[in-house]
């Protein structure tokens, strides 16, 4: 499957009346798409703090409102991918393919895994509908100053926050959390809302962590670390460097040790995108499998602290309980994987799932060689974040990362003016790119 500039077949376009990147400017579909866009990833953004205000001062909620919810935003993703090309049809068909086999092979159905890879493809190819740099940056900028506002609003006054968003009350009646698992409250913050321990990030701000919008704090760190390697990327977006400063800033708040890292590491690698070749990052997330399973054999570890070493020795026991049917995807387990994003994709969708999974984003074919940086960016993100969590699943965070990737896979950067930092491919993509036209493949 070929990007359109270099595979024209792979495309049925532009018609005459068409722009450069296969929209019809000004149509009603074109807007549509725009307003479809806007509502899946900012409702994406914000439909957790809507149900919960419900919750809260309206009517009981439950887990069947949150899929609805869910499953409408979605909907909405899908909408605005729609198109002529094959590609989106291809994808979701193979997956729902391979998941009805798991499914007929373990005896059971699982909706959440057919969910959790629903939105990747869905935003994606949204965003490679749409493709609009502009849009995309807007709601970058519109959605981290929600966050951030809503956060501020939390953290000064969260007694008056409590009295519109009660946190612990929402999740007690969708049925994420029980009183046993609240020590009898029902009203107050997400319950890694205080961290016992003192702050890693700025100690004087105390030990509230700041969730804003999403509830709890971890999805605010990682939606920090997307807008942070968005704005990183844009190098002439308006307003980016208050964009950067709003997602540390979010970072920050949220006590996010993993988002605070990632985003370091992510500027630091600049100078180096060029250099990882994609069969490199191809292999990273298997040979880190087999490295940890190997230390958790070694050792014979049962877990360890609420840090990043020891979701390490978290992922690590795990892997060493997993039977080979649980591993190859054809049985299920009663593990406990949520913390532990390899243990968790590997078991939802078995090791070929998991390898098809990760090599479909690897290797996805992208416009314009100035995407690599962004691309790099996001394997970095989910790398590090499937040590220590299953949360790049999430829709809260999902909907804005996998929209601007497909946007800036598919845009047109010459006609935008654009220039991203890090925009080089490596060596073999470039001198392959470089080609006459009529030899890309």
């Amino acid at each position: 499957m070929k990007p359109s500039s270099a595979h024209p077949a792979a495309d049925i376009g532009p018609a005459p009346g068409h722009s450069a990147v296969g929209r019809v400017p000004g149509t009603a579909f074109d807007t549509l798409r725009r307003q479809l866009a806007t509502i899946a990833v900012l409702g994406g953004l914000t439909f957790n703090a809507f149900l919960c205000l419900l919750n809260t001062n309206v009517m009981g909620i439950r887990e069947s409102h949150v899929m609805l919810f869910e499953m409408a935003l979605i909907g909405c993703a899908y909408l605005a991918a729609f198109s002529r090309r094959i590609d989106l049809y291809l994808v979701s068909a193979f997956f729902l393919s391979y998941m009805l086999l798991l499914f007929a092979l373990r005896g059971e159905i699982d909706l959440k895994a057919v969910r959790d890879v629903l939105i990747p493809i869905g935003f994606y190819f949204m965003g490679t509908q749409v493709r609009d740099i502009r849009l995309a940056d807007r709601l970058v900028t519109i959605s981290i100053a929600i966050v951030l506002v809503f956060g501020l609003f939390e953290y000064f006054l969260t007694e008056l926050y409590l009295d519109f968003f009660n946190v612990l009350g929402y999740f007690i009646a969708r049925g994420s959390l029980t009183l046993e698992d609240t020590f009898g409250a029902t009203r107050g913050l997400f319950i890694s809302g205080l961290r016992p321990e003192p702050r890693t990030l700025l100690s004087f701000l105390g030990q509230h962590r700041v969730s804003s919008v999403f509830l709890e704090p971890v999805s605010a760190g990682n939606f920090g670390a997307i807008v942070f390697a968005w704005a990183l990327f844009r190098t002439d977006m308006r307003y980016r460097f208050v964009v950067m400063a709003a997602a540390i800033a979010t970072v920050v708040l949220a006590d996010a040790r993993f988002g605070f890292y990632t985003c370091i590491l992510m500027t630091l690698m600049l100078p180096f995108y060029r250099l990882v070749a994609k069969p490199v990052w191809m292999v990273l997330p298997f040979l880190l499998l087999a490295l940890i399973a190997v230390y958790g054999l070694a050792t014979g570890t049962d877990g360890g602290a609420n840090d990043i070493a020891g979701r390490f020795k978290v992922t690590a026991a795990i892997l060493t309980r997993l039977d080979l049917p649980v591993v190859l995807g054809i049985a299920t387990t009663d593990e406990f994987t949520a913390d532990s994003g390899l243990a968790y994709t590997l078991t939802k969708f078995g090791l070929f799932g998991f390898v098809a999974l990760w090599a479909a984003l690897v290797f996805a074919p992208f416009k314009d060689a100035k995407a690599w940086s962004f691309h790099s960016m996001v394997l970095i993100y989910l790398l590090l974040l499937m040590i220590i969590s299953n949360s790049f699943f999430s829709i809260k965070t999902a909907a804005l990362l996998w929209f601007v990737l497909g946007t800036a896979h598919w845009v047109d950067w010459s006609k935008h003016g654009a220039r991203p930092a890090a925009p080089i491919v490596p060596e073999p993509e470039r001198a392959r790119r470089s080609g006459p036209p009529e030899r890309r493949a």
